[in-house]
Order: C-alpha cells, then sequence, then structure tokens
C-alpha cells in the first residue's frame, strides 16, 4: 500500500475546494444538530462535517477489517435476510443484542481498533492525527447514531469480537451472526446454546469493555415447536424464511387505507403527515420485497401493479 500524509489525501480527495485547516479548525460542537426520531435521539451533521466525514471512511473507516462470515449490517450487497438465512436448518435460536450499541463504542475502542489495523490504513501520519479524527467522528467521546462513519466503524470495532466468537461457535457446531448490534446464535444442540449469555458477555468485556451488556429484556433461547422469529423475519418449519405474518396483515390493511383514506392511512402508520407515512410504508414494502418479493406479488394482484410500485418508489402523490 502506499502510505501518504493525511493531508496530501484531503487535498487529492478536494482538489482544492476544501482547505485542510478548515478540516483541523472546525468546531465540532456546532457542527451537528439533535433529530428526535422514534423515541430516540440521533445526531444529523452539517454540511461540511458530513464531507469530512465521507471523506474519512472512504481513506480510512471502510478499509479497516471486519470478520466476513459473520457481519451482515452496512455492508453493500447483504441484508438481513442473509444474516438469517445462515441459521434456517437449526434447531435453537439464540437471541440477543448490545446494551446502548454505539453509546458504548468509544473513542478509546476507537482508538484502539484503527491502531491496530495499520496495516488496512492508507494514512501515513495517522498517530499524528488520529485524536483529531476522533473527535469529528464522536460526540461525547462515544459513537453517534446517524453519522454516516458510524456503522463502518461500528463493525471494525466489533472485528475481535466477531473472530473470537465465530471461533467458539465453530469448536461447538454453532452458527454465528451479526446484524448490527443484534447477535444471532443457532444450533442443534440445547447444552452449549444454555452458556450463550455468559460466553458472549465474557468476549465482549474481554475484547471491548468490561461496561458493556447484553440487553436481557431482548435476550432469549428457542426451542423446537416454538415460533421462530429472528429480525423481524420468521423461519418456517420446511426452512424457508419469511416476513412474519402479522408484519404482513398490516401491510395489507395499510394499503388498503392508503387507496380508500389517506387521513385513516397516515393515522395507521402513526404519522401525522401523509408524507412521512408515504416514506415508512415504501420502507415496510422494501423490507418485504427483500425478504419475501412472492407476498408483494400478491398485493399487486389484489390493489394493482402501479399502485404498489408507486409505494416502493416513494411516488405516490396525496
Amino acid at each position: 500500500m502506499n502510505k501518504r500524509p493525511l493531508d496530501q489525501l484531503f487535498y487529492a480527495t478536494f482538489r482544492g475546494n476544501l482547505d485542510f485547516s478548515e478540516f483541523l479548525n472546525l468546531d465540532v460542537s456546532k457542527a451537528y444538530s439533535k433529530i428526535d426520531f422514534e423515541g430516540r435521539t440521533v445526531f444529523s451533521p452539517g454540511k461540511t462535517l458530513k464531507l469530512y466525514l465521507s471523506f474519512l471512511s472512504r481513506i480510512l473507516f471502510d478499509r479497516l477489517p471486519i470478520e466476513n462470515d459473520v457481519v451482515y449490517s452496512y455492508r453493500k450487497g447483504f441484508n438481513v435476510v442473509d444474516a438469517v438465512e445462515k441459521h434456517a436448518c437449526n434447531k435453537f435460536f439464540f437471541q440477543s443484542d448490545i446494551e446502548n450499541f454505539f453509546g458504548n463504542i468509544t473513542s478509546k475502542i476507537i482508538k484502539k481498533t484503527i491502531l491496530s489495523s495499520l496495516e488496512a490504513c492508507p494514512i501515513a501520519d495517522i498517530e499524528v492525527w488520529i485524536d483529531r479524527i476522533l473527535e469529528l467522528v464522536t460526540i461525547d467521546e462515544a459513537l453517534p447514531p446517524g453519522y454516516p462513519t458510524s456503522p463502518a466503524i461500528s463493525n471494525a470495532c466489533l472485528f475481535n469480537f466477531d473472530k473470537k466468537l465465530l471461533a467458539w461457535c465453530n469448536e461447538h457446531s454453532l452458527t454465528y451472526t451479526r446484524y448490527a448490534d443484534d447477535i444471532i446464535v443457532s444450533g442443534n444442540n440445547e447444552v452449549w446454546m444454555n452458556t450463550l449469555s455468559a460466553k458472549v458477555t465474557e468476549i465482549l468485556n474481554k475484547e471491548l469493555s468490561e461496561t458493556i451488556k447484553l440487553n436481557p429484556h431482548k435476550t432469549k433461547l428457542t426451542r423446537p415447536g416454538e415460533k421462530i422469529k429472528i429480525l423481524g423475519i420468521a423461519i418456517l418449519p420446511n426452512g424457508k424464511v419469511s416476513v412474519d405474518g402479522k408484519f404482513k396483515k398490516r401491510s395489507e390493511t395499510a394499503m388498503h387505507l392508503l387507496l380508500k383514506d389517506k387521513r385513516m392511512f397516515s393515522s395507521f402508520l402513526k404519522e401525522n403527515d401523509l408524507e412521512k407515512a408515504l416514506k415508512k410504508f415504501s420502507g415496510q414494502l422494501n423490507y418485504i420485497n427483500t425478504v419475501d418479493p412472492s407476498f408483494l406479488d400478491k398485493l399487486r394482484k389484489k390493489y394493482g401493479a402501479t399502485a404498489v410500485d408507486k409505494i416502493i418508489h416513494i411516488s405516490v402523490t396525496s
């Protein structure tokens, strides 16, 4: 790899349209805004900061190693279905997620991740600028939800965790995948499945931080005979993955209401604004299309292909 100083990479990227001194002196505390989104706070970088973050993604964070056999979130060409399908032929299913996922990925963890992957870093003087880079990609020394750099950073920071848990699962004939903070392990031996909460927590604490915990309210073990639902996707007895039945029924109801009464449609989607309701419904239909395209074909036959496809492309007007 031909490594170059950060200022040279900056000028090569922006071709003089942005000044490196501004990159170094931007007041980060005034460069983003807070947004309440569905009951949680996300952070939106301003125009200039967003350009800097995009630059850092391309030259650094998108290059950091991840465990490709495990991670299916935030990767081009992969989606939630890929994360679930690998488990389809097993009998026991362990699911959990990491409490306060982004908030627990601290500047200290990010710095350690970068410095342990210098062979993948094209920045020749990364040690000189690493603290400034951390200032740009974190808020209050933690990873902010909403920043375009946060997904890739989170995957990279969990690289050693994913590697260690995968090795343990392989040793015990278990299947492990991860989608963002959702951890999924499956197998055919209940003895090992019952030890997973302790094992996952042990590896998290060792590889990341002793303060990181699994969410007890979202940790469960599904056994044979019980309904299998993972990340909103159902695994049927024949091993096929499909969208959960309740989600399908709600989508069909929403489609009916949209064509009959747009006000009721918005209310059903729990939105006051029709445009927001349409965008939410579009996301739901696109999700269904990823998991089970045959269901959308049924909607097209019942409500018309034009109406359904307009929603998918978010082009329905009031």
